[in-house]
């Protein structure tokens, strides 16, 4: 087996999984995209190089796959999610979240008011907000913050408000979302801005495509209490929204507050995240 070795190939399988590391550095998700994929790539092709077997190369590649989908659907399955949330007075999160101010100061210079910061409660991980509104009431905008342990993101969303109860949301959202959203909440995920304007700019081309003209658009309280109200009832709206399409189930027969992820529920999510990672 020795003499088969093939090492100029080898180092060319080095050379792919060096270079995938190094897209993965960057800020382009398609970059990061491509890196996995070299990444992937390249342990099949070592395999297949040192065994020259095919079957163990195959088994390689789908091992990349079988094994991190099979703990995310063991840990989906324990998770627990409270059917009613709350959202309570915060101060800003640990220093880990460096950009707070920095995305704070592009909110304020884009004409955005800074009204709330809270977190919700009750949950197993730290879930922070900032809310902001902008000064003409058509575009609300939320720094949010998710944390459990020393891992944690951030993103930046923009939900204007219909006079038909419709909700436009752009968000940069980092994760595959774990919840199914309602019918009148339209997501634009948009990974591919760099920075608040850039964000806000595509919020605004989303309503112009969507044919979502300003006075088709509500002008919102723009109070403390009624930036919170709205988010409060969005994150409501989504757990009730998925319990009933049986994404969510009770956790036990006498628990009606605690749900979790039913197995319909739990293969939507591992699907998603695979075409994430895909696509």
């Amino acid at each position: 087996m020795t003499s088969s070795v093939d090492l100029p190939r080898l180092l060319g399988c080095c050379i792919l999984l060096l270079a995938g590391l190094g897209l993965l550095q960057l800020n382009g998700i398609t970059f990061r995209k491509i890196g996995v994929a070299m990444i992937w790539l390249s342990t099949g092709l070592a395999v297949y190089f040192l065994f020259n077997s095919v079957l163990l190369a195959c088994a390689m590649l789908l091992a990349w796959i079988f094994f991190p989908v099979w703990e995310m659907v063991f840990i989906l399955r324990q998770l627990r999610v409270p059917r009613h949330r709350e959202l309570a007075d915060a101060r800003p999160p640990r220093d880990e979240f460096e950009e707070l101010a920095d995305f704070t100061q592009a909110l304020v210079d884009a004409g955005f008011e800074n009204l709330d910061e809270c977190h919700l409660k009750p949950v197993e991980h730290e879930q922070y907000y900032r809310i902001f509104m902008r000064q003409d009431g058509l575009v609300q905008a939320t720094i949010g913050y998710i944390a459990q342990g020393n891992i944690g993101f951030h993103f930046i969303a923009f939900t204007s408000f219909g006079k038909d109860g419709r909700r436009w949301v752009t968000w940069d959202y980092p994760l595959t979302y774990g919840l199914v959203m309602p019918p009148n909440i339209a997501v634009y995920r948009a990974l591919h801005c760099q920075d608040v304007p850039e964000l806000y700019q595509a919020h605004l081309d989303f309503l112009e495509i969507n044919e979502i003209k300003p006075e088709a658009l509500a002008v919102s309280e723009r109070t403390r209490e009624a930036v919170r109200a709205r988010l409060e009832e969005t994150l409501n709206q989504q757990i009730e929204y998925n319990i009933s399409r049986g994404y969510l189930a009770p956790a036990s027969r006498n628990d009606s507050e605690n749900f979790c992820y039913s197995w319909r529920g739990t293969l939507y999510v591992a699907t998603q995240v695979l075409r994430d990672l895909l696509f």
